[in-house]
């Protein structure tokens, strides 16, 4: 088995996060790492808006509040980060390692399935991978795009035919950067994002939850399941943190401008 670099984070800042996950995807570019797992937090809840996304249109601004908001380098749409999820990325360079999916819907699929494989194994939850993308959600031209959790893409996860994991990919001709949220329970809305009538379908999945650190171990037991591979727990080291932290200011707050 091959040994994947392993990194897990504690509470940081959106912009921290952003710059974090931007930084591992030229690492993988220039191959200078085997395969990352990064798995985070948020030291306040947050949205995180789409590449392509423009601020007055992805969120309500006049209902934001204090709430950051920062830029993806992934697109997408509107998510609102909390307490109640696991936040990974999954950077690598796919050319050196093809165990990373060798096309898009491939690399995303094989996130989906270690997602579904934690979410059965912690929560027992009985979780599928979406087929097809649902016209509704991601369609329109409304002035408010929908938010990310009533917008469901092929290869996401729905339980009980709820949207609960979303993931988005930044890929390049060599390297790719897959960052997403894990719901560990019926999404937490933000009144600035739009979105879909909610059911209560997973209110009837209520568990207790494992504590976290159950749940990450789980989380990662998956994920090495999934790729045939054995993570190696190895921090950033004080140079990439300076690095990471040089890379903030380009994912600065937009909501305090």
């Amino acid at each position: 088995m091959n040994s994947w670099r392993l990194i897990i984070e504690g509470k940081k800042s959106a912009s921290y996060n952003m710059a974090a996950d931007d930084y591992l995807l030229e690492l993988a570019e220039k191959r200078e790492s085997p395969p990352i797992i990064r798995l985070y937090g948020w030291d306040v809840p947050s949205i995180t808006i789409g590449y392509h996304q423009k601020l007055k249109r992805a969120v309500d601004i006049t209902k934001l509040d204090d709430t950051p908001v920062v830029q993806r380098i992934t697109g997408g749409r509107a998510l609102y980060h909390d307490d109640a999820e696991l936040t990974y990325a999954v950077s690598g360079n796919f050319i050196a390692y093809p165990q990373l999916g060798e096309d898009l819907n491939r690399s995303y699929r094989l996130i989906s399935e270690a997602v579904v494989l934690f979410y059965g194994n912690l929560l027992g939850w009985q979780a599928e991978i979406a087929r097809r993308d649902d016209p509704i959600g991601l369609g329109g031209k409304a002035e408010k795009q929908k938010g990310c959790f009533s917008a469901l893409s092929r290869h996401e996860i729905i339980v009980n035919g709820q949207k609960t994991a979303a993931g988005s990919q930044r890929r390049t001709k060599q390297a790719l950067m897959q960052h997403g949220a894990i719901k560990l329970g019926p999404p937490v809305r933000h009144p600035a994002i739009v979105e879909m009538p909610q059911t209560d379908a997973l209110e009837k999945l209520a568990v207790d939850l494992p504590p976290q650190k159950e749940l990450v171990a789980g989380l990662v037991e998956a994920l090495e399941k999934t790729y045939s591979a054995v993570f190696v727990v190895e921090l950033f080291t004080p140079g990439e943190e300076a690095e990471i932290a040089s890379r903030m200011a380009r994912f600065k707050n937009i909501n305090s401008d």
